[in-house]
């Protein structure tokens, strides 16, 4: 059986080893996908080390979130995707017969879990280990209807990242954002903050705040559109709530994101839900942070502020967002790629684990040449 270069994590807090596995062979509904990127965030970080209380799969563990490359191979019963198609793999994997994945919502399937990277529950550690090559792989399987498929105008370096750009694309339909409205973003200078600021200028949002500590990102990001975007330091010990129905008229922003960093304090992000307008909304995505977001019975009863879990996107959101983006209504230039070849994975997850910014992207090139075609 030919065999393939991976790079596998044999228990958390070790280093990866690369070395080489069977090509694997796509079932009756796969997808076989040549990787040409796979982007590492800050928590992949986090998780490799243990410092998640994620589930993940047995080891050694092929590892890798986030892919995009092109179709090698389809299955027997595959019908609507070619060899040579460019792809961006969606690493959601879901049960597809639960009561919610039968209603439409697989982002709530019990037994979901993130592929070559971790579940959120036990239940979803049944599934996990169905599809064990993550995207640190020359090749990774899939099921076909987790495939996207990706126009020319897209980069594969670019399009490596769609898991976290796509999980602030959800998250902000689901707070009520759209033209003309107001957003807040609590953690604005990470992966999915910097996103979020992108997509928010996009969907045609007239006044982004954006809350962060690093004040340099914090004015990179000020920077992405001077005037509609406004930025403040979670250090300069100002009242942030006031702050920002300052900048509103004094009615509170029309919708709210959350997206903290491992760690960050709830407590901080069920405040800054007072400055959301009466009737507004709030997506929170922040599945590291510490504490609890609370509302009075009366705040509930008067104010009507909806707080929305978001934890990933469907099929029809990402290709939505991938449209969007080839059409150069969401601009995703802003992505500095910082890549690796796959024999320096653990310099990558070393460099992203110092937390560079949302503004990096960075990239394991897993081709033996060590590049990836745009």
């Amino acid at each position: 059986m030919p065999k393939i270069n991976v790079a596998r994590l044999v228990a958390p807090g070790k280093p990866l080893e690369v070395g080489l596995a069977d090509k694997p062979v796509p079932g009756p509904n796969d997808v076989l996908v040549k990787v040409a990127a796979c982007s590492l965030v800050p928590n992949s970080f986090n998780v490799i080390n243990g410092y998640t209380p994620f589930v993940m799969q047995d080891f050694p563990a092929v590892f890798g979130l986030d892919v995009a490359g092109t179709v090698e191979a389809v299955g027997e019963h595959v019908i609507d995707l070619e060899v040579g198609e460019r792809v961006y793999v969606d690493p959601w994997l879901t049960c597809n017969t639960c009561h919610q994945c039968r209603r439409g919502r697989t982002d709530l399937c019990p037994y979901g879990c993130l592929r070559g990277y971790m579940a959120p529950t036990e239940h979803g550690g049944q599934l996990i280990n169905q599809y064990p090559l993550g995207g640190l792989s020359e090749y990774v399987l899939s099921p076909a209807a987790k495939v996207a498929r990706l126009p020319e105008s897209i980069d594969l370096l670019t399009a490596s990242r769609f898991g976290y750009v796509g999980t602030s694309f959800a998250a902000l339909l689901k707070a009520g954002l759209g033209p003309g409205k107001s957003l807040l973003i609590n953690g604005v200078t990470g992966t999915l903050g910097v996103a979020a600021v992108a997509i928010a200028l996009g969907m045609g949002a007239t006044k982004i705040l954006g809350v962060g500590r690093n004040r340099e990102l914090l004015e990179r990001v000020r920077q992405m559109a001077p005037g509609r975007v406004e930025t403040i330091s979670s250090e300069d010990g100002v009242d942030l709530v006031a702050w920002a129905k300052e900048r509103t008229g004094g009615i509170g922003v029309d919708a709210m994101y959350d997206c903290l960093g491992m760690g960050g304090d709830a407590g901080g992000t069920s405040a800054l839900l007072r400055a959301v307008k009466d009737g507004g909304g709030a997506a929170l995505v922040a599945g590291g942070a510490v504490g609890d977001v609370t509302q009075t019975y009366m705040e509930v009863l008067m104010q009507d502020v909806h707080a929305k879990g978001s934890n990933w996107f469907n099929a029809a959101e990402i290709d939505r967002m991938i449209a969007m983006i080839a059409a150069g209504v969401i601009d995703l230039s802003y992505m500095e790629h910082r890549s690796f070849a796959l024999s320096e994975v653990n310099e990558a997850f070393e460099f992203v684990g110092s937390r560079p910014g949302g503004f990096v992207n960075v990239v394991v090139l897993p081709g033996e040449s060590g590049t990836a075609a745009a």
